[in-house]
């Protein structure tokens, strides 16, 4: 378990970062976002007595992206709504398949995938945040993965499905679950379709959806499809994560300080 610095008196800061009762989206959704935003929050501050959570409304964000990530040690994207097509260069079909967009949200959110890799913050995103991530990066989203898929076929249902991810080995996720094979739990109707640059897949479901993914040459970007954090999954995955989160955060605020 990660412990407090005793040359760092504050506690080690972690942003939070989700839409917040957006109007683009109905309430029964928006209370299924915080209640994955609670349960994210809580596994980060069991990991260290000193982990403080700050979350942030994207849709409705403070102005001064920059600050803001100064103030914190690292940056975590959670799930929500579709990433607005015009953000990824999406066609006709992606602006009719796309629901729920927050152009607001969006548009803060990429701003803090740059702000957090230029103050070398560790980044972690989780479903939405996965394809913002890549979205902020230069990459593109298929906009719609149809019926009859393991995944899930509406962006604003509390319907999970259950299936398995395959992770390469010695990636960063595998590496934390000391695992490549693993269950999961995910509820999206989008995916990555073209990588950014930079972007490494390490995960894959079975049907060859990308579940996972990092930016190696960071000390600690990385992303997962799924959602390790619902109260239905496997909680010693998202401890694992929250773990290595926290680590990564202590030693990236450790090496700003010398």
């Amino acid at each position: 378990m990660s412990q407090p610095s005793p040359s760092h008196p504050r506690p080690l800061r972690v942003l939070l970062s989700y839409a917040m009762d957006a109007p683009t989206v109905d309430e029964k959704y928006s209370n299924e976002l915080h209640t994955l935003a609670t349960s994210a929050g809580q596994a980060l501050t069991l990991i260290a007595p000193d982990v403080q959570v700050l979350y942030v409304d994207a849709a409705r964000p403070p102005q001064d992206v920059e600050e803001l990530v100064e103030r914190v040690d690292a940056v975590m994207m959670l799930g929500g709504a579709d990433v607005s097509p015009e953000l990824y260069q999406g066609d006709e079909r992606a602006h009719e398949l796309s629901k729920g967009c927050n152009l607001a949200a969006d548009e803060f959110e990429i701003s803090l995938v740059h702000a957090a890799r230029a103050k070398q913050r560790p980044l972690f995103g989780i479903c939405r945040g996965l394809q913002v991530m890549n979205v902020a990066l230069g990459g593109t989203l298929e906009p719609d993965l149809g019926d009859g898929r393991v995944h899930n076929d509406h962006p604003v249902s509390d319907q999970m499905t259950d299936h398995t991810v395959v992770l390469e080995h010695d990636s960063a996720v595998s590496t934390i679950y000391l695992d490549h094979d693993i269950a999961i739990r995910s509820a999206h109707h989008q995916a990555i379709a073209e990588p950014a640059d930079g972007v490494v897949v390490t995960g894959r479901s079975n049907d060859g959806i990308v579940e996972a993914i990092e930016v190696p040459t960071d000390d600690f970007t990385a992303a997962v499809q799924w959602h390790p954090e619902d109260p239905g999954a496997n909680r010693e995955h998202m401890m694992l994560l929250a773990s290595a989160f926290v680590d990564a955060a202590r030693r990236a605020r450790t090496a700003r300080a010398n």
